[in-house]
């Protein structure tokens, strides 16, 4: 019997955007995972700008898609985003979506739910979340999730999966917006040191699902701050899980805390950190496969993704991320 194996996935990249980087560097640190064959933009003057830093970019749907490929990632602005999905779905296309289904109407999304491929929602597949759904089993029955560091979707897709939500709404919403102001330590462009101050608005949903309960508090400004970090608390029956570690009752009903440890060869800033793995007292919680490449903690997952698409496992589905754009549009 012949089997064939594929030792990487061949990608066309629709988008060229600051998450379509995430594919070229997982595709520069991992060869033997992923290569990326197309870049597709719609303006031929960057397309010859990519060209001339050796990045096959072309400014043509039929062009991009004319290379030997194994998926599309669109990773695309909201703009004719629709349109095309489509016509990569016409064409049998198994589509890896980057971009958020959050401003879809719900026609659009029934229409998505359907098509072939997965989404791109890594963050349950990132160190951290990863660790804290390994230590759910330690804290009984988790009923109740704080969350503050991701908005919309992807917040959504957390409390989906920690809180075992399914497609369930809430029963019961409540909200606030609370603008404010801070300095400014950080923007897309990098670390800021001005010491100027900038306006935000802090935004906190309270949404009850029967017995569970998800808090999400979110500051427009909080990916970009060095003040703010990634905050999680999850409540069980027996215990809580928080980013730092696990509290619970111990050897003679004592309390005690376990932390978790965070193994990096270095930290500096969102480009070589070399995270190997996570542990959790003795116990290994989450351990990183692509181990010495140097990629981020959302590289990390997004090349998990991929994996898991190679080989056929599972992984996020469209109708997963659909899922998501629905509870993340009341976030």
């Amino acid at each position: 019997m012949i089997q064939l194996i594929i030792v990487y996935m061949k990608a066309v990249l629709f988008g060229t955007g600051w998450r379509a980087m995430f594919y070229m560097r997982i595709a520069e640190a991992l060869p033997d995972l992923l290569s990326i064959v197309s870049v597709y933009t719609h303006s031929p003057e960057r397309a010859a700008e990519l060209r001339g830093k050796g990045i096959p970019a072309v400014s043509s749907v039929t062009d991009a898609l004319s290379a030997e490929h194994d998926f599309a990632v669109v990773s695309a602005g909201r703009e004719g985003f629709m349109g095309l999905m489509r016509k990569l779905s016409a064409l049998g296309e198994n589509i890896l979506s980057e971009t958020s289904f959050h401003a879809l109407t719900e026609s659009e999304r029934d229409e998505v739910e359907k098509m072939r491929g997965a989404v791109a929602e890594q963050y349950m597949l990132t160190p951290l979340y990863a660790s804290v759904s390994a230590a759910l089993g330690m804290i009984g029955h988790p009923d109740q999730l704080m969350l503050s560091g991701l908005h919309n979707h992807h917040a959504a897709a957390v409390a989906r999966s920690i809180l075992g939500l399914g497609t369930d709404m809430p029963d019961e919403i409540r909200t606030l917006d609370f603008p404010s102001s801070i300095v400014c330590t950080g923007s897309r462009s990098g670390l800021c040191l001005s010491g100027e101050k900038e306006e935000y608005t802090r935004k906190l949903r309270i949404l009850r699902f029967g017995d569970r309960l998800f808090i999400n508090d979110f500051s427009g400004n909080q990916y970009h701050s060095y003040l703010y970090g990634k905050r999680i608390e999850v409540r069980g029956n027996l215990g809580v899980i928080t980013e730092n570690g696990v509290s619970i009752t111990g050897e003679g009903g004592y309390p005690c805390f376990i932390p978790f440890v965070f193994h990096r060869d270095s930290a500096m800033g969102n480009i070589g950190m070399t995270l190997s793995h996570v542990t959790l007292g003795e116990r290994t919680v989450f351990r990183n496969r692509f181990y010495p490449a140097p990629l981020n903690d959302d590289e990390i997952a997004i090349a998990e993704i991929i994996s898991r698409m190679r080989d056929g496992e599972s992984c996020p589905t469209l109708s997963d991320g659909i899922g998501d754009a629905r509870l993340g549009s009341m976030l």
